[in-house]
């Protein structure tokens, strides 16, 4: 069964949460609120990207996470 999980980037580190999320639509909708209500890695990878990855590679969604002080950019579905 594929599952999916919440990556991190800012073009030189990268993290992920580590989940087994089993729907896109739930990964998708943790994401989003991550970014909206903020937390450690939005805070340490604040000008990269959060991005919603399957467990086959797949990116299936993703969104630049703002510098801080910046309102939001948009989401782009992959």
């Amino acid at each position: 069964m594929k599952t999916y999980d919440i990556y991190f980037s800012d073009g030189h580190l990268s993290d992920n949460k580590g989940f087994s999320i089993k729907t896109p639509e739930k990964a998708i909708h943790m994401a989003e609120d991550m970014l909206a209500k903020g937390n450690a890695y939005i805070d340490d990878y604040a000008g990269g990207v959060i991005s919603v990855v399957s467990s086959d590679d797949e990116t299936v969604w993703s969104a630049p996470i703002p510098q801080k002080g910046q309102a939001g950019g948009g989401a782009r579905y992959v």
